[in-house]
């Protein structure tokens, strides 16, 4: 693969490495990350200031669970202030109406991650905070359709995610995509990542012919809908991230595994941390699955 611009326009940041839940098919579990401390306020406004003088137009805080860091609010409101458009993907911790509201100004995208439409599947799958999982069950569908009501509620653009993997392939999300009502529903085959979540994420993986069974059985059933259905297979989600850790390290997956840069951008800048790692990252790949 080859980098085709100088700095990529979106960006996840994994500002996060530790989450409540306990999902078996997690791409994102950073063990390592999860033993250093966590970035200070001031270190992720410069790494924001950063991204956003450098070419970056899209922020997208992600996890772990981004809203378990203590300096989260501080980032978006920050993001927003420098001009980026601003996004989250969470399994809905601490999202109040409270917390909804205040940030509204601040946070243009809400992205849910929903894999199922009952939550047997959820709790086979360890989508359930780890106190539930360990008791055989999962509450998270209850909580995360109160939280995208209040979402809709507020005017904001909502993004659903779905992971598929061998637990949940069958199942008919229908009904639960058109109550959430997103402006997309991002659908993932189940990854597997060398180093993450190898050894534990081989029952759920699935072969692309059943994700591309349940893909078309789904953008069939939305038909009537304005709802824009996204798919991503295995290979286009492959160098196709322009991804940051917890420690301000930017990194990619091509090829299955991460690599990362060996400076952060609070100490080089986003431009050189990039450089290090953009030959595993794609332009075209990435225009062509949206560039979200």
């Amino acid at each position: 693969m080859s980098n085709q611009m100088n700095t990529p326009t979106a960006v996840n940041w994994h500002c996060e490495p530790v989450c409540n839940y306990h999902c078996n098919f997690c791409y994102a579990p950073f063990a390592e990350q999860r033993k250093q401390s966590k970035m200070a306020k001031d270190d992720g406004i410069i790494l924001i200031e950063s991204l956003a003088s450098e070419g970056v137009e899209k922020i997208n805080f992600v996890g772990g669970e981004p809203k378990l860091h203590p300096h989260l609010d501080d980032w978006i409101t920050a993001s927003k202030k420098a001009g980026m458009t601003t996004s989250i993907v969470s399994n809905g911790t601490g999202m109040t109406r409270e917390w909804l509201t205040r940030m509204r100004p601040h946070l243009d995208w809400l992205g849910l991650s929903i894999d199922a439409s009952n939550d047997m599947i959820h709790a086979i799958m360890g989508r359930a905070r780890i106190g539930e999982y360990k008791a055989g069950f999962s509450k998270h569908l209850e909580r995360a359709l109160n939280i995208a009501d209040i979402a809709n509620e507020l005017g904001y653009g909502i993004k659903l995610n779905t992971v598929v993997t061998s637990a949940n392939k069958f199942d008919d999300m229908s009904e639960v995509v058109k109550r959430v009502n997103p402006v997309r529903w991002k659908v993932f085959q189940v990854l597997k990542i060398e180093g993450e979540n190898d050894g534990s994420v081989e029952p759920f993986l699935i072969r692309k012919d059943e994700f591309n069974t349940y893909v078309n059985r789904h953008k069939i059933s939305l038909l009537d809908s304005d709802i824009a259905l996204v798919d991503e297979c295995n290979e286009e989600m492959l160098g196709t991230y322009a991804m940051i850790d917890s420690l301000g390290r930017v990194y990619t997956n091509m090829d299955g595994r991460y690599k990362y840069s060996t400076k952060t951008i609070q100490e080089a800048g986003f431009t050189q941390a990039w450089a290090e790692v953009s030959q595993g990252f794609s332009t075209i790949a990435f225009e062509a699955r949206g560039g979200q």
